[in-house]
């Protein structure tokens, strides 16, 4: 999100009325009426405004989504701090990740936001006490720590908005500022968004019989979802022991590199709801041992082969 945009919803804010024209807030931020309607346009695809035509003039009014009303508790206190100029564009990707003290290495990778950029931003955000520093993590100090709960909501609201327009049955299962994962009960074709989960096993050489709703990856780091990624997708999809089989299965017929595995399920492993690293310790373990080292729904090496024969997987 740009400073033009925080700039619009701080003006809001800050002018008590609840709905106000665009030529209006235009003249207020001393901006054209085209860069105003321009701004106005993508915060109402964000989910932040909404507006309705009133005469030959269109008025714009504040969304009651969490994340705007969390960000309007804070304009309204701390008047006197520029927060859009600290929160506009890489500042908001870099609180996303400050849900819990991190060291500006761990921000820079997470964020993707170059490690010159992370140390610039968090010296702002430190010279107005916004957030403090203890034996080299960054925290967000109180009351500020809500930042990362907006940074979160704005960026969920983007996501949600974004693929709305194409599916029903939105549920999302794993995210990021810039990737999700999700199900629902449409086929999608758009650029950026690439089918995974059980759908795509047959791709590999594992078909599956299942009546799953469909589950989509979006992001613009992958050209397509390949086996490596398909098993991490697929366990935070769903963990129990009828997919973790699938894995399983995944794993050996594609002949998939341990270390690759592990290094992919390290990239999920921060933003899952399951211990996803130790999950797929497990699977390969599982496989080297030849069941002998197990953990909890994992099948039996005797069952487990003869599901192996039946989906001509050699062990």
């Amino acid at each position: 999100m740009s400073e033009s945009h925080l700039r619009v919803i701080s003006q809001l804010i800050d002018g008590g009325d609840p709905e106000v024209s665009i030529s209006t807030l235009a003249d207020q931020l001393e901006w054209s009426t085209s860069h105003a309607s321009r701004v106005i346009t993508e915060l109402e695809a964000y989910g932040c405004v909404q507006t309705k035509q009133s005469g030959r003039e269109k008025l714009v009014s504040l969304t009651e989504i969490e994340p705007i009303e969390q960000l309007e508790g804070l304009l309204t206190e701390y008047r006197h701090m520029d927060l859009p100029a600290l929160l506009a564009g890489s500042g908001l990707q870099i609180l996303y990740y400050l849900d819990r003290g991190r060291t500006a290495t761990e921000l820079a990778e997470r964020s993707g936001v170059s490690r010159a950029t992370v140390y610039r931003r968090l010296d702002d955000l430190q010279l107005v006490g916004v957030i403090g520093k203890s034996k080299s993590r960054y925290r967000l100090n109180e009351p500020f720590t809500v930042l990362a709960s907006i940074a979160r909501g704005l960026f969920h609201q983007k996501h949600r908005r974004e693929t709305r327009e194409h599916v029903v049955g939105l549920n999302f299962l794993w995210e990021t500022h810039d990737e999700y994962l999700f199900a629902c009960d449409s086929d999608i074709s758009t650029e950026g968004f690439h089918l995974t989960g059980p759908a795509l096993f047959g791709e590999f050489g594992v078909p599956l019989l299942t009546r799953d709703r469909r589950h989509y990856f979006r992001t613009d780091r992958l050209t397509e979802v390949d086996p490596v990624e398909l098993v991490c997708h697929t366990l935070l999809i769903d963990d129990g022991s009828r997919y973790r089989t699938y894995c399983l299965l995944l794993i050996q017929k594609q002949d998939i590199d341990r270390t690759e595995l592990r290094e992919r399920a390290e990239h999920y492993h921060p933003e899952a709801t399951i211990d996803l690293r130790t999950i797929v310790d497990g699977l390969i373990e599982y496989l080297e041992t030849s069941g002998e080292t197990t953990a909890e729904h994992l099948p039996e090496w005797e069952e487990f082969k003869q599901t192996a024969r039946e989906y001509e997987v050699t062990l």
